[in-house]
């Protein structure tokens, strides 16, 4: 066991809290198909080490709502695994916006024979209540809710402003919340804590580039305050940085296990160690995940900067390191003469970046800029609409409406 793992408590049910995996997202166009399989390795282990009871996983397996098939495999495998490797670990596993339902849910049957359980959709009139490690002898309940499309929220009405969706939107998530504790009150008149899951927007908490938005402008995003005060823990996913949501410490984003992308670079990946005993959360800890290849952010200047690029050390890793080199003024051909300095060496400079030239109206951006822009269509759109003399409302609404075409796209088929 490692020095950072904190001994387990007799008489403690312990659960590992993780989501946002991602599994298949490559960075650009390079595959990341080793660095999964390298966290998937190590948590297999930890699970082990640490003793826990229960794996959760709230949301965000996949990258994508059909993922490559050496990644389902990846996914199959890891779960196979951990009956042997784990034994008594019992795992729920939450649909997040990238995951297909249908996906995820098809298994869920033969998934059930190893100890696992999958939600990836409401079940139609009842709460999603998990009792671990079995229902025969709970010791924890979990109010087990996924990503909540905007269907499983509200009917349209046309004509409906963007304040009349954010309320209402607002009001179905704090009712289905208010609902879930409601029905974890039996159990825990039985002294079991209680814990509710989401996969959403925390209102507060702190994004990186590498999310998308669930909901127009943070429409149906919560507060810390709007979560039950019933609930022991709070275990949430879609945003990448680890953290406590409006300084609550049992309302908790695990975080992604892997830095998705160049924005996450200096962030410490964890999990959490999550430990009830006697009706109650007991403590919490971080574990850290160890960094299989670091993604890594360079700023060199000077005429010299090919000789500073060869003079720099990554961190150990199993994997060369990853670097993103911003230079202090525009050249010819850097990125071949940066590949060129570093072969080799311990690390591989995948992207080049320059300052940007000032930009007027209906100019084209810089190539590196384009590829910034294309991958975020609404920054795209809203470029484009920086081009045209428009009144302030206007341009607010035509936001607004490429915002909900944009998120009605991203949800995978059921």
């Amino acid at each position: 066991m490692s020095a950072a793992t904190p001994p387990k408590p007799p008489h403690t049910f312990r659960l590992l809290h993780t989501a946002d995996w991602h599994l298949g997202k490559p960075l650009g166009e390079l595959d990341r198909t080793p660095e999964y399989r390298h966290f998937l390795t190590w948590l297999t282990d930890a699970l082990r080490t640490t003793r826990a009871d229960a794996l959760l996983i709230t949301g965000d397996i996949f990258d994508s709502a059909t993922p490559a098939q050496t990644i389902v495999r990846l996914y199959y495998d890891f779960l196979a695994a951990l009956p042997e490797a784990a034994p008594g670990c019992a795992v729920v596993i939450l649909g997040g916006n990238h995951d297909s339902p249908a996906q995820l849910e098809a298994p869920r049957h033969l998934l059930r024979r190893v100890n696992c359980e999958v939600i990836a959709t409401l079940p139609p009139g009842e709460e999603p209540l998990i009792l671990l490690p079995n229902a025969e002898a709970p010791r924890l309940v979990i109010a087990a809710i996924p990503f909540l499309r905007e269907r499983d929220l509200r009917r349209g009405e046309p004509g409906q402003s963007a304040e009349a969706i954010r309320t209402q939107l607002h009001e179905s998530l704090c009712q289905r919340y208010r609902s879930a504790a409601t029905a974890t009150q039996p159990w825990k008149a039985r002294g079991l804590p209680a814990i509710a899951t989401g996969h959403l927007t925390a209102l507060g908490a702190t994004a990186s580039e590498s999310e998308r938005e669930i909901h127009v402008g943070g429409l149906g995003a919560l507060s810390a305050s709007d979560f039950p005060t019933e609930f022991d823990y709070i275990a949430l996913g879609h945003l990448h940085r680890p953290q406590a949501v409006g300084g609550l410490a049992h309302c908790r984003y695990s975080g992604s296990p892997l830095p998705l992308s160049f924005s996450e670079a200096s962030d410490t990946k964890e999990l959490r160690i999550v430990d009830f005993a006697e009706g109650r959360l007991l403590s919490q800890s971080a574990l850290p995940i160890p960094t299989p290849r670091p993604l890594v952010r360079l700023r060199l200047s000077g005429p010299d900067w090919a000789t500073q690029l060869r003079q720099y050390q990554p961190p150990a890793s199993p994997f060369p390191a990853w670097v993103e080199l911003t230079l202090n003024e525009p050249g010819a051909d850097l990125y071949r003469q940066a590949r060129e300095a570093t072969k080799g060496l311990p690390f591989e400079v995948i992207r080049v970046l320059t300052p940007r030239p000032a930009v007027t109206p209906g100019q084209a951006p810089a190539p590196h800029e384009d590829e910034e822009l294309l991958a975020d269509p609404r920054a795209v759109f809203a470029r484009r609409l920086e081009a045209e003399a428009l009144p302030e409302p206007h341009r607010a609404r035509l936001l607004t409406a490429f915002a909900e075409l944009h998120s009605l796209h991203q949800s995978p088929p059921e």
